[in-house]
């Protein structure tokens, strides 16, 4: 049986397969659409057809960053890039939005010309099926793009297709407007443009956000982080866990870190040992390298009187519930510090400083010289605090 890494190997050869199909058919599609468009609109002195060919021959920019974005992505881990270059892909997505973008402001400025100066344009159906005829080739890219993108987790490619479906809407409202101008001899052209710009300028801004969001560092990939933790916790000598991070390196590429509140009772080599195989083991199944930082756990000797214990009860009954860990006290002639850790959900309505101030007033009536030092940690992968671990 094959493993996941050797999995994701073949995957990321598939998707460089992907990609080069993808490239072969966006180039021959656009340059098709873009030169006979272009021709018609010049002969037609039909700005908006000719704007229409000129959105295509930037498309075919957007299918050559795609498949340059990915071959890059490819390079493996160097002496500058030691978790390698994956996150080229979001750049070629940053890209592809800044192209759409473009198109949207000068769609827009084209549109706006058109509604201050109307004019109709030479109309033949000639000029009006070759116009059409770029929507059904436009409608095939677009499904093609999506469903590649989304199997392969292409976020170029998904781009594309968003390209792609702003394409259908542009040349389906300039076909209308041929119509109109012909039969009726309405000067809608700039208006609808007008529109589908605006509707162009929306999706371009949404793939920006979204792929900024990925370079600068959005939510972690929930269900492989949930994975992670479950094998984690499968392993008794593993008493809890905190701080557990997933970086993104780009599609398929990921690296994790995390806490692990071991006994400090126990044999440090049986405890390595236990951390190893586990480490091994999410290798194994999930392709995930992951850094596994040991925390030693000191029985608490004091009993159930103790600060750590009545305040480990106040959280646990708290709306929303919360956990603590890496708590220490340090004892002064007129304060008694109690500094610790509390992990909040990262859906939580509850501010910040809301739940510390609560914290700190519940501490301070056990005892008006407690002082609390709070850090606060956000947990994306549901419960992985200690009182978990063995359900």
């Amino acid at each position: 049986m094959a493993s996941p890494r050797f999995d994701n190997i073949i995957n990321q050869e598939k998707r460089a397969q992907v990609s080069l199909r993808a490239t072969f058919i966006g180039l021959a599609a656009n340059v098709l659409l873009a030169a006979s468009k272009i021709v018609v609109g010049i002969s037609a002195k039909s700005v908006s057809v000719i704007a229409d060919g000129l959105n295509n021959l930037t498309d075919m920019g957007a299918v050559l960053v795609s498949f340059i974005s990915l071959r890059l992505a490819r390079k493996p881990k160097d002496m500058e890039h030691p978790f390698g270059h994956g996150r080229m892909e979001y750049i070629g997505s940053l890209v592809i939005s800044i192209l759409i973008l473009y198109i949207g402001l000068d769609l827009a400025r084209t549109s706006w010309g058109a509604i201050t100066r109307p004019e109709a344009p030479i109309f033949t159906w000639a000029v009006f099926i070759i116009t059409v005829a770029g929507i059904p080739v436009k409608v095939f890219l677009f499904f093609f793009y999506r469903r590649n993108g989304k199997s392969y987790s292409i976020a170029s490619l998904a781009a594309s297709a968003q390209d792609s479906l702003n394409d259908v809407m542009t040349t389906t409202m300039i076909a209308i407007g041929l119509l109109l101008s012909h039969f009726f001899g309405l000067l809608v052209d700039g208006y609808l443009g007008l529109g589908v710009a605006v509707l162009i300028l929306w999706s371009g801004y949404r793939i920006l956000r979204d792929t900024v969001t990925q370079l600068i560092g959005g939510k972690p990939d929930k269900a492989l982080g949930t994975q992670a933790i479950t094998i984690l916790r499968s392993y008794p000598e593993i008493l809890g866990l905190h701080d557990f991070v997933l970086h993104d390196y780009g599609p398929g590429r990921a690296y994790a870190s995390v806490h692990a509140e071991v006994s400090a009772s126990t044999s440090l080599i049986s405890i390595h040992e236990a951390i190893d195989r586990a480490e091994r083991e999410i290798m194994d199944c999930l392709d995930l390298p992951i850094n596994i930082h040991m925390d030693p756990v000191v029985a608490d000797e004091v009993g159930s009187d103790s600060p750590a214990k009545k305040i480990t009860a106040f959280l646990t009954g708290y709306n929303p519930p919360l956990s603590m860990h890496d708590f220490r006290m340090v004892p002064g002639k007129t304060r008694i510090k109690l500094i610790f850790d509390i992990t909040l959900p990262v859906d939580t309505s509850h501010k910040e400083d809301e739940i510390i101030r609560d914290i700190s007033a519940f501490a301070q009536s056990l005892d008006p010289r407690h002082r609390c030092i709070i850090n606060v940690d956000y947990n994306y992968f549901g419960s992985i605090s200690r009182d978990s671990n063995h359900d």
